[in-house]
């Protein structure tokens, strides 16, 4: 018979409550200290002591240097006062995935929070958020997280802490303790699927950045679904995930972009990927009526900026996004579930103006053409 899974932090922290109300403990009464709460749920120190620090950062008690524990309100709502924006530094540099518009709108939600940048490593990822979330249970101040483009393993430590938390970006799939606002990936993949079969190409290039999140596995079979549609041959799809330099992914895809009687759709997760398409069909020499059509998914740029590819956008503002992340990690510091839980963005195709005499490096703001999601 298989042993029952060891209690997470969270449900210490939970037992613990129950025996203060149990015990009916009121504000400064002193409580147990680490090791006689481990002997009462029968659970390790180190396990007691993160709870316990959960418990501080919420307001509900206060562990004081050689006095002990004693509480301090079982409905507390301490407000926070930094948030941790978690987030690969190339992610930010390269690719721009936190507008300046969604950090108004979330410290606008947040007043008077703390915004810090916290850079997950490539390697020791694990070590290093596991790190970072004792440093905010050690910390007498109240922080929380959000989480940018994260993996399973940042969102489980994270969700797994006790500690409020919001992904902005999709949920992986076997997390099931966090809120999220993200964009309607299934709607991404069709919207740009169709616009590339409207544009009659005949051979499709889907392209990803290395790592690939849950999000894009949706993206994909919301374009593959359109694409089966349309009667495409699964022989004419050509599938890549490509590293963040621009001259690796031009060199890739000069391999793959072979001048045809088809013309081809190049779909891109980002602007990076669509820059190295740009290069390699140059290269290629297409001519006029053959050059691949380009779309891209994630785009970086002012609203006051036209794109240089079609591209997608989302039905509200920068602003309107950080406010609905700040809105979710409120509700969970407070420990009250969202509203909702999971809030899915609905997306729109903005087309690129004159896309025949736009430069890869033009920046020049351009009347928009939008055209609404169906």
């Amino acid at each position: 018979m298989a042993n029952a899974a060891a209690p997470t932090i969270v449900d210490v922290a939970q037992q613990i409550v129950d025996d203060i109300r149990r015990r009916k403990l009121r504000r400064g009464d002193p409580y147990l200290n680490t090791a006689e709460t481990a002997q009462l749920l029968r659970v390790s120190g180190s396990t007691v002591n993160r709870a316990l620090q959960l418990l501080a950062q919420r307001g509900v008690i206060q562990r004081r240097q050689r006095q002990g524990t004693f509480i301090a309100a079982l409905d507390a709502e301490a407000p926070l006062r930094r948030v941790h924006v978690v987030i690969r530094q190339d992610h930010l540099r390269t690719e721009g995935l936190w507008a300046d518009g969604v950090l108004l709108g979330m410290q606008g939600a947040l007043p008077g929070v703390e915004l810090q940048f916290n850079f997950r490593p490539l390697v020791d990822e694990a070590d290093y958020v596991n790190q970072l979330i004792g440093d905010v249970l050690r910390s007498r101040q109240a922080a929380g997280f959000v989480l940018i483009r994260s993996t399973v393993m940042v969102q489980r430590l994270v969700a797994a802490s006790g500690l409020p938390a919001v992904v902005s970006g999709t949920l992986q799939p076997s997390v099931r303790d966090l809120p999220s606002v993200e964009r309607d990936q299934a709607q991404i993949g069709r919207l740009l699927a169709e616009h590339l079969v409207e544009r009659r190409c005949g051979r499709f290039l889907i392209l990803f950045r290395d790592r690939i999140t849950a999000g894009d596995h949706v993206m994909l079979d919301g374009a593959l679904a359109v694409l089966a549609q349309a009667g495409v041959d699964l022989a004419r799809i050509v599938i890549r995930c490509l590293p963040s330099d621009e001259e690796a992914i031009a060199a890739a895809l000069t391999e793959v972009l072979e001048p045809g009687h088809d013309r081809w759709g190049v779909l891109c997760r980002s602007e990076l990927l669509a820059r190295g398409a740009d290069v390699a069909a140059a290269a290629c020499k297409f001519t006029k009526p053959r050059t691949p059509a380009i779309v891209v998914a994630d785009v970086a740029r002012g609203s006051d900026v036209a794109p240089t590819h079609t591209c997608i956008e989302t039905t509200i503002t920068p602003a309107e996004w950080g406010a609905e992340l700040g809105r979710s990690l409120a509700a969970a510091a407070r420990g009250v579930r969202p509203d909702p839980y999971r809030k899915i963005i609905h997306v729109r195709l903005l087309h690129a103006s004159d896309r025949s005499s736009a430069s890869i490096s033009s920046r020049r703001p351009r009347r928009l053409k939008r055209e609404n999601s169906p």
